[in-house]
């Protein structure tokens, strides 16, 4: 996990960092250029479900198998580097790493269409995981009215969430369960940030909507007939939809205390279900498509030099 959660943090970073030396050296003397960095820490909830149908085709049933992650929470902390490039342009490198400590799973298997004549159903533990996106945007000043900037942002976003079922007290057979879920979403970032300057405080409000792919492998380790450690994937196309509201208020010409609510929401659609066995070949169904939502509340420190 550490080293995909690394590789997953450098790619991005270094992009950042050879774009900005390249316009630093580019305009070295210019005094307008300035960096920003802000840790942070806080806290989530979220919330991811996927299901799958019979066949290929859809049906037989339409919902097969879903499962359902809910009330997951956890701390998290994260970095994000800012560097203005001219007065009106900068660039910025985000990253957010929230950890899984509590939460639940549901997992529900259908006979029928639109989920009736359920023939197996399972609450289980699911206190183990995290969340991790990385951000690489570009901003321009494309409005200014007195206090009030509205800015057009473009980038690049990276997303890596993985998922647990774990045994539950509850049921006997669920002993030794540990089963994983990871899904990555790779793809553009498009919105614009509105910010409110005031001589005390400032306020800001962005919105982006994004295109991914999806792709997702699971790991089900107490069934028998699945392969390990590939038991099954999942590929589709999402879209993305996400909001920050930022009060910031600065100590001092170069310290300030920023708070964040931040809201995530990614839908995506169908898709492809593969399953690997052991000893039969390869099955394909349709993949229904999943959700994700969290809500999370940042606290940090903002370094201007």
């Amino acid at each position: 996990m550490l080293i995909a959660l690394r590789i997953s943090f450098i790619k991005p970073f270094l992009a950042c960092l050879t774009l900005v030396l390249f316009c630093q050296t580019a305009s070295a003397q210019d005094n307008l250029h300035k960096w920003e960095v802000k840790p942070h820490v806080g806290i989530q909830q979220s919330r991811f479900a996927w299901s799958i149908a019979g066949n290929a085709a859809g049906t037989s049933p339409n919902v097969l198998s879903e499962l359902i992650w809910k009330n997951l929470k956890g701390p998290g902390f994260g970095l994000d580097i800012k560097y203005n490039i001219t007065e009106r342009l900068s660039i910025k490198a985000t990253n957010q790493y929230n950890s899984i400590t509590k939460g639940e799973a549901e997992d529900t298997d259908y006979a029928d269409d639109n989920r009736q004549s359920a023939f197996y159903f399972d609450l289980l533990n699911a206190n183990k995981g995290y969340l991790y996106n990385a951000n690489l945007l570009l901003s321009y000043q494309l409005v200014k009215f007195g206090n009030f900037n509205i800015n057009p942002i473009a980038g690049l976003s990276y997303n890596q969430q993985k998922f647990h079922l774990l045994e539950s007290a509850n049921n006997p057979d669920s002993k030794g369960l540990n089963s994983t879920y990871v899904a990555r979403y790779k793809g553009f970032d498009f919105g614009a940030e509105l910010v409110l300057k005031m001589q005390k405080f400032s306020i800001g409000a962005t919105v982006l909507s994004g295109f991914y792919t999806y792709s997702a492998k699971a790991n089900w380790n107490l069934i028998p007939d699945f392969a390990k450690p590939v038991s099954f994937t999942h590929k589709a196309n999402s879209f993305s939809l996400s909001g920050d509201i930022n009060l910031a208020v600065p100590l001092n010409k170069s310290l300030g205390v920023e708070v964040d609510y931040k809201i995530d929401n990614i839908n995506t659609y169908s898709g492809v279900d593969k399953a690997y066995f052991n000893s039969r070949p390869t099955e394909e169904t349709q993949f229904n498509g999943a959700s994700f939502r969290k809500n999370a509340v940042l606290l940090g420190l903002n370094f201007s030099f």
